[in-house]
């Protein structure tokens, strides 16, 4: 039978069933091209990974797969290459490969209308990014040269030059007026020797701002400086305006004070910290600058309407 007719009779997935064969733990299993085909007879494999994930909950970890077994399944993924192709084209972040030389070699959907190029191919092998004379200016210059040199690396909340990035690389150079922060990682596909063969780039937009330009410069600044206590006269310095004036102004293009959106964004940033389960709830707080014990909490529980404690139960509930 067919690793279909395998996956109806047994009532589990089909690439757990590739997996299984691969594996060699279906006897009698044979590939014939791209085909496994299995013996009427065979009997459905135990699966390991329910054992794994009962003993590693008492650990509060999720299960990991064997990791032969991961990689007969991405060696088994490996095969259709029409799938890569279609994974890569499709990502739902902008993402690009280059050569180890800089040269840009391929870029996904989400990345050209990120960028705004109609017309990819006059940017393939054309454009090379470790000569672009603005990295330095960007502040994105040691970030790229590291990527480059093979590593593994991470920046959060980059500002992106975006409307530099569209005149430069796009075919529609509509204005943009805001600004846009993304987390940018960057990693080596090496051959069997450890070379690297390309460098892949993958944008994730953190934040992005639109309309009046102080209103930008306020949320930004108080974006960035969510962990301290919040001070009007530095926010005021920040956007060269008057406090009290700008507190108007704020209000009149937000609904909200600079204050209540300080708060929204404290409240965000704790709720993140909540749902790591390595932290108490005081260690939580702690990270974000205000203790537990203190008026924050009420706060908090206005804003969501539970307690610290009950928003973390109804995560670990609801598995987030």
């Amino acid at each position: 039978m067919t690793i279909q007719e395998a996956s109806v009779k047994w009532g589990v997935g089909t690439r757990i069933i590739t997996v299984y064969c691969a594996t060699g733990r279906l006897e009698g299993a044979v590939k014939r091209g791209n085909l496994w085909l299995i013996p009427e007879t065979a009997e459905k494999p135990f699966d390991r990974r329910k054992k794994a994930t009962q003993e590693k909950s008492t650990q509060n970890n999720r299960s990991m797969q064997n990791p032969l077994e991961t990689a007969y399944m991405f060696q088994s993924l490996y095969e259709y290459k029409e799938l890569f192709t279609t994974l890569f084209k499709h990502f739902p972040y902008p993402m690009h490969i280059c050569a180890p030389d800089g040269t840009m070699l391929l870029a996904n959907e989400a990345f050209l209308r990120f960028a705004r190029i109609k017309n990819p191919e006059k940017l393939y092998k054309k454009h090379n990014i470790l000569i672009n004379p603005n990295l330095k200016r960007w502040g994105i210059q040691e970030f790229t040269e590291r990527a480059f040199r093979g590593e593994v690396i991470h920046e959060r909340d980059i500002k992106v030059p975006y409307t530099e990035i569209v005149e430069r690389l796009g075919d529609d150079k509509a204005s943009f007026t805001g600004a846009l922060y993304q987390d940018i990682t960057a990693f080596p596909i090496r051959d069997s020797g450890g070379k690297p063969l390309y460098i892949v780039f993958i944008f994730i937009t953190s934040r992005e701002y639109q309309g009046k330009e102080e209103i930008i410069r306020g949320k930004e600044y108080i974006d960035t400086h969510w962990r301290e206590a919040f001070d009007m006269d530095k926010l005021a310095e920040a956007v060269y305006i008057s406090k009290y004036r700008y507190a108007r102004l704020f209000k009149q293009h937000t609904g909200m004070t600079p204050y209540t959106y300080y708060q929204e964004v404290k409240v965000k940033k704790i709720k993140e910290k909540l749902c790591d389960g390595n932290l108490t709830v005081a260690q939580a707080f702690a990270l974000c600058g205000v203790d537990y014990n203190g008026s924050f909490s009420k706060v908090f529980k206005r804003k969501t309407g539970m307690t610290p404690s009950e928003y973390r139960a109804r995560m670990t509930e609801n598995g987030q």
